[in-house]
């Protein structure tokens, strides 16, 4: 009897561990079933220093606008798909924030959308050209995420609008021994650094400014104490096992 007690009180101890550790690890606890959340935030994507861009400049005179879309300089190399190395393209931005755009000159671009990028060339081009059409792309978007994850590293995003939700999905989720509630962004926003830390397990880091991810952006998901604690754990594994089985073994006389 009374080893079927400690083993009742095994089991109860071993049940609270485990609800204690499901209030770590899930999403988004306090979200009920059908709610509609709108985020505070809106999503906006600035032009930085070191941004390489790709501007396509149209009009209804093709020929007229070919002076405004002259060859970029390739500015690195990256592999596609078939394995193979290719040229990158596009406008740099310089470390005054400008792009050098042929006939208009230099442009400051630093601080501003990519849309209002786009109107203003629009505006600009409007001397030469009828009805200019302007797109503008980023083509050097990536963000890193770091720490607790599965897949660490740094991950070109094509869409500009990347929440930090995509970031960790890009990168195989968090790690069980992630610190869900403690996820560190850290940003440049011109010559200074940004750091949040946002609570994935509550709702309210929806309306975070940094629940979209600019680009350049990083991600760290610190480990949990457990994790530190135990990071050389899995070499003493075997004499622990052994020991708790010796354990058991010596109880079970003791108590028959």
């Amino acid at each position: 009897m009374r080893l079927n007690g400690c083993i009742f009180v095994f089991l109860v101890l071993l049940s609270c561990v485990s609800c204690r550790s499901n209030k770590d690890v899930v999403y988004l606890q306090d979200i009920q079933v059908n709610e509609k959340i709108k985020a505070e935030c809106e999503y906006k994507t600035v032009v930085h220093i070191d941004d390489l861009l790709s501007i396509i400049v149209s009009c209804d005179d093709l020929e007229a606008a070919v002076p405004f879309n002259t060859p970029m300089i390739g500015l690195g190399r990256e592999v596609n798909s078939g394995g193979q190395q290719q040229a990158t393209y596009g406008y740099l931005v310089d470390k005054n924030g400008c792009i050098d755009f042929p006939v208009l000159g230099r442009i400051k671009v630093d601080g501003i959308s990519r849309n209002e990028l786009a109107e203003l060339l629009k505006d600009k081009l409007s001397r030469y050209l009828k009805n200019p059409i302007v797109t503008v792309q980023f083509l050097n978007f990536k963000v890193t995420v770091l720490g607790e994850v599965k897949n660490p590293g740094s991950y070109r995003v094509y869409s500009e609008r990347v929440s930090i939700l995509d970031a960790l999905g890009m990168a195989g989720d968090l790690q069980i021994n992630g610190k869900r509630k403690n996820v560190l962004v850290m940003r440049e926003n011109g010559d200074n650094k940004e750091f949040a830390r946002l609570d994935l397990t509550q709702s309210g880091f929806i309306h975070s400014p940094y629940f979209y991810l600019q680009q350049n952006d990083v991600v760290y998901v610190e480990p949990t104490r457990g994790r530190v604690l135990g990071g050389n754990a899995s070499a003493f594994l075997p004499y622990v096992l052994s020991g708790v089985s010796t354990l058991v073994t010596v109880l079970a006389l003791i108590f028959r």
